[in-house]
């Protein structure tokens, strides 16, 4: 179950053959904020306030 969850959310991002960063925004509490592949995961809230 958490391995679907974890493909679902970074899979897709992984795919891009770019040098732009990514992002994933969530509502889930985050403590990590990038994965090991260079997806950064922030929570909605810093996201919001980081494009301000």
């Amino acid at each position: 179950m958490i391995e679907t969850s974890v493909n679902r959310k970074f899979g897709n991002l992984l795919e891009i053959p770019d040098n732009f960063p990514k992002y994933v925004v969530t509502m889930d509490e985050v403590t990590d904020t990038t994965t090991p592949k260079g997806i950064n995961r922030m929570h909605v809230k810093d996201f919001c306030l980081k494009m301000v």
